[in-house]
């Protein structure tokens, strides 16, 4: 899958299947300003799941998939309202 101009940085534009509906409901958050897609890597099969943590001006996601990881860095004018609203993501 791959993602790119608006909000998206330039330097990666792939992601993971099981990061897409974080990305993409980000990208459509009014505070987000930017969105950055880490490599991924492959590490074997696995359970899905995500866990984000603060960073500076923004948030960093960890999405596990079926086969890889990959670490999505959201920057954005209220991390605490964007970790609300991504919440429900989260939680799937």
């Amino acid at each position: 899958m791959h993602r790119a101009g608006g909000k998206f940085t330039r330097s990666h534009t792939t992601l993971i299947e099981a990061a897409a509906p974080l990305v993409d409901l980000a990208v459509e958050l009014e505070e987000v300003t930017k969105v950055s897609l880490g490599m991924i890597k492959v590490i074997g099969k696995g359970l899905p799941n995500i866990k984000s943590s603060a960073i500076n001006g923004g948030l960093k996601y960890v999405v596990r998939g079926n086969l890889g990881r990959q670490e999505i860095y959201i920057y954005t004018s209220d991390p605490e309202k964007t970790q609300n609203r991504l919440s429900a993501i989260e939680s799937c």
